[in-house]
C-alpha cells in the first residue's frame, strides 16, 4: 500500500484496529489498550512487546504533535504492510506535547522495518488528512469505529482531490 496514492486510507482502516472510546488516561495505558487490541485481532503477536516498544519511543520524544494528535508508530519486523490503528480518547491523555494540550486522538503506526520509506510516508499522509479542516473535529465527535472508518474515508478522499 502506498500512502502517498489517493485511496490509501481506505484500504488501511480495519473498524477492528479503531478504539472509539479509550479507556485509559496515561499514554502508557492508551498505548497497551491499542497494542492489546491488535493482538486480539492477529496484527501483532504480543501486545504486551508492542506497548512497551511504544513506550520507549515516547520516551525518545514525544510524539504529541499538538492540537490534540499523537502519532505514536514503530517499526516491526513481523509486519509486511503499513497497520494504522486509530484512538479516541474523549477526556485527553498527556502525551507531553510542546503545545501541552491533552492528546485526543491517537494514530497508531506499525511499519515493516525494511521500509524506513514507507513508514515516513504513512506519518507524513497522516499528518495531512489530519489536518484538513474539520477532520479532527469529525473524529472526536465520531462515537462508533465504523464513523471514525467513513470520516476518515471521507477525508482521504478530500486530500486526493485537492492534491
Amino acid at each position: 500500500m502506498n500512502p502517498t496514492e489517493p485511496g490509501f486510507f481506505p484500504g488501511l482502516v480495519d473498524e477492528r484496529q479503531i478504539f472509539p472510546d479509550l479507556a485509559g488516561s496515561t499514554l502508557e495505558e492508551a498505548l497497551s489498550e491499542m497494542s492489546n487490541g491488535l493482538a486480539r485481532t492477529g496484527v501483532v503477536s504480543d501486545g504486551a512487546d508492542l506497548a512497551r516498544r511504544l513506550v520507549e519511543r515516547e520516551r525518545m520524544g514525544s510524539t504529541g504533535l499538538g492540537g490534540g494528535l499523537a502519532i505514536p508508530h514503530c517499526k516491526l519486523r513481523e509486519t509486511a504492510d503499513v497497520v494504522l490503528a486509530i484512538g479516541v480518547s474523549q477526556r485527553g491523555i498527556d502525551f507531553g506535547a510542546a503545545d501541552g494540550l491533552p492528546v485526543r486522538l491517537v494514530f497508531l503506526v506499525l511499519s515493516p522495518a525494511a521500509a524506513p520509506a514507507l513508514h515516513l510516508q504513512a506519518l507524513a499522509r497522516i499528518s495531512r488528512v489530519i489536518r484538513l479542516p474539520g477532520v479532527a473535529e469529525r473524529l472526536v465527535k465520531a462515537e462508533t469505529a465504523g464513523e471514525i472508518a467513513a470520516a476518515l474515508k471521507e477525508a482521504d478522499g478530500r486530500l486526493a482531490v485537492s492534491a
